[in-house]
């Protein structure tokens, strides 16, 4: 049967509106600080967890990159259920003590440790002191991968791990020059090593170092320190007492978890302020500047991004458009003078 298009309104029209629809809807969602505060807490009856959203689908602010979110685990909780999902997380213990099982190994946590659960890994969790909840945050990609159409969730009761069916395998390396040879090399390539990959930064192995931007710093989850994700990565950042950082911007989102101390982020000439608890979303190409409002205590945030996937493609994209710029003297702090403190002063009994 013949059909014809009898629409008068051209690709044009159709096209400049839905791009002009999107970027009104999306500048509405957006929002500087998440307060720990305005975060609600849901009975998880399916998983036996309660959970609370920062930023996501999953709650009232929807976003396309990342998502936040709140775990807590009840006191005692013997084991949450099992499932796995096509996107990779990080998560980061808040308070509490307890264990993570991926792929059948167990991990043992406590506060301010940080765990990789890798894309495709059975994995759930359990709280060790029967007195306490345990608390913890994750952040994952699901939201790109939502967009892509890639979103896979996959559930497993309180089936033994044994008895799941394993992560799906990256084709086999096969021999030859030719473009289909060429491709499952490089596939087989990218995979290598995800099997033995670290899972677990504990925050009692953690130092520090100055960098030149003006912060103590040291990755807690990046590909450079034995982990395989699929771009997400995670920074601890210490702003020294009545210091800060130097200003900078870039073409994707930054997400700071504030864990303890106060100050505020100095956006695009604007001032936020926030406290332990907050979730600081800095948005694309915004220069921005974070200060430590303390002169006693240092400040420490959870920096998370994407930029080895979504990020690097998007600069490639975009050339010759520089999406990552700083001043060309950085105006950083002399911390010369700093006496820092022992890295674990303030971190939560277990």
């Amino acid at each position: 049967m013949k059909t014809t298009t009898s629409t008068q309104v051209t690709h044009y029209e159709v096209q400049k509106k839905r791009r002009e629809t999107l970027l009104e809807e999306w500048r509405g969602y957006h929002k500087t600080i998440l307060k720990r505060k305005d975060v609600v807490m849901h009975d998880d009856p399916n998983r036996r967890t309660r959970r609370g959203v920062y930023a996501g689908w999953d709650g009232d602010r929807p976003t396309k990159n990342l998502d936040a979110t709140i775990h807590e685990l009840p006191a005692g909780l013997e084991t949450t259920t099992i499932h796995r999902h096509s996107w990779d997380a990080i998560m980061f213990i808040e308070s509490g003590s307890g264990w993570t099982e991926i792929d059948g190994v167990r991990i043992d946590w406590k506060p301010w440790d940080t765990v990789h659960l890798p894309s495709w890994a059975w994995h759930r969790h359990g709280n060790t002191n029967p007195d306490k909840p345990a608390v913890f945050h994750t952040w994952s990609v699901q939201p790109m991968l939502e967009q892509f159409g890639v979103a896979l969730l996959e559930e497993g009761g309180d089936t033994p791990v044994a008895q799941l069916p394993p992560r799906p395998k990256q084709v086999t390396a096969l021999p030859g020059e030719d473009p289909y040879a060429r491709r499952t090399q490089r596939l087989a390539r990218q995979a290598a090593g995800e099997e033995s990959a670290r899972l677990i930064t504990r925050f009692e192995d953690v130092r520090g170092l100055v960098t030149k931007r003006g912060a103590r710093s040291l990755f807690m989850v990046d590909k450079s320190i034995g982990f395989h994700t699929a771009g997400l990565s995670a920074v601890m950042h210490e702003l020294a007492p009545g210091k800060y950082q130097s200003r900078h911007r870039h073409g994707g989102e930054a997400w700071l978890y504030v864990i303890s101390g106060t100050g505020y982020s100095m956006i695009d000439d604007v001032r936020h302020d926030w406290e332990a608890g907050d979730l600081i979303v800095v948005d694309h190409w915004a220069w921005h500047q974070h200060f430590n409002g303390s002169a006693e205590k240092t400040a420490r945030l959870v920096r998370i991004h994407n930029f080895d996937a979504l990020y690097d493609m998007i600069r490639i994209l975009m050339d010759p458009l520089n999406l990552f710029e700083e001043p060309p003297v950085l105006d950083a702090p002399d911390l010369s003078d700093v006496v820092w403190p022992d890295h674990l002063d303030g971190r939560p009994e277990g």
